[in-house]
């Protein structure tokens, strides 16, 4: 039988209009992202941020040779979000890639075809689906999160398709073109500036399980208290923490605070999703370590909404200090810390299903 594409589907209905907050996603109750600054402030910032980065990013580079410390300092505090999808294919070099690779994106899409087109098919639906861009069956949103996903499948054989790389994409394609955000996605599975992350989508997650043993150490050393609890209660990072690293917190964190971290994370690299997850169980300490089993587990999914606020824990994740212990770690993980692991954290290829 004939494989059908994408393109052989006709769009479904449009969805009925319903209120929307200002990202696009459909409201829920209580659900009111906060509205960020006021006009006034908002508009001195997108100029100072536009005179940062010159017409079409033509000053960034000068800007953050001369001014490294603003440059981090503005976006550890947030990109405007009518300059973030420049900003983010600037400071992940994704811009560069775009530029030297004319066309190539056009010969993935339309001319290759590709082992994982079912199963991107299957997934797209679940991918933002409160959001109108990705709403309507077949439509415009879904069509592009094919292609980027099937050219990406296609531009690296060995990595193909993997359900959370879906989240990853769409969150891209919010913000910029199909071919850009398909550029994004490979510099940042290449490692075009900061460490390579397709390991967290190869076969068998080896990045992964790296990580969540990091992450475990890290927490048992910060919080010794909240990590004898986890030890007895029999809780480890697979059971949690594996979507933080697989999406960057796309997956189900509220918008608002995804991307903000992901401003953090494109600059700054992976250990800010280290932080963060520190950050948030040192918010949420003093009752994760009253909690049984069955609780700890739900309240670990489902954090309550003030710890949610980036204005609160994105702070308390920066004075986090994490970068040498995690060198550190990577090196005993990679001497023998694979023989260690805990069986459970080998686990986490069934986490995204």
């Amino acid at each position: 039988m004939e494989k059908k594409r994408i393109d052989d589907y006709e769009p479904g209905p449009l969805p009925s209009p319903r209120k929307m907050d200002r990202f696009g996603f459909l409201k829920q109750e209580n659900n009111n992202p906060p509205d960020g600054l006021t006009k006034g402030r908002e508009e001195r910032r997108v100029r100072k941020w536009r005179k940062m980065i010159g017409v079409g990013g033509s000053d960034w580079k000068h800007y953050v040779r001369r001014k490294p410390h603003v440059v981090k300092r503005r976006i550890r505090k947030g990109i405007p979000d009518c300059l973030r999808g420049l900003v983010w294919q600037l400071i992940s070099g994704s811009r560069d890639l775009l530029l030297m690779n004319p066309g190539v994106y056009e010969q993935l899409v339309i001319y290759e075809t590709s082992a994982s087109e079912l199963d991107i098919i299957r997934d797209i639906s679940r991918t933002f689906p409160s959001h109108v861009f990705f709403q309507q069956r077949h439509g415009p949103g879904q069509r592009s999160l094919y292609n980027v996903l099937k050219a990406y499948s296609v531009y690296d054989r060995d990595v193909g398709y993997v359900q959370g790389m879906g989240f990853l994409a769409g969150l891209l394609l919010l913000y910029m073109s199909e071919e850009d955000a398909f550029w994004l996605l490979v510099a940042l599975l290449k490692g075009a500036v900061h460490a390579p992350m397709e390991g967290l989508y190869q076969v068998g997650l080896p990045l992964v399980q790296q990580y969540l043993s990091s992450f475990d150490r890290l927490m048992k050393e910060q919080m010794p208290k909240l990590g004898e609890h986890f030890t007895q209660e029999m809780i480890n990072p697979s059971m949690y923490a594996s979507q933080w690293f697989i999406t960057v917190f796309s997956y189900s964190f509220p918008f608002h605070l995804a991307l903000r971290i992901w401003d953090v994370f494109l600059y700054e690299g992976v250990k800010i999703v280290f932080k963060v997850g520190l950050a948030l169980l040192k918010y949420c300490h003093d009752d994760l370590v009253k909690l049984p089993f069955e609780k700890l587990i739900h309240a670990l999914r489902n954090f309550p909404e003030d710890a949610m606020d980036p204005d609160t824990l994105l702070p308390m994740a920066y004075v986090i200090k994490v970068s040498r212990r995690l060198e550190e770690l990577k090196q005993e993980y990679n001497k023998d810390g694979k023989l260690s692991l805990p069986a459970e954290i080998k686990g986490t290829e069934k986490q995204m299903q």
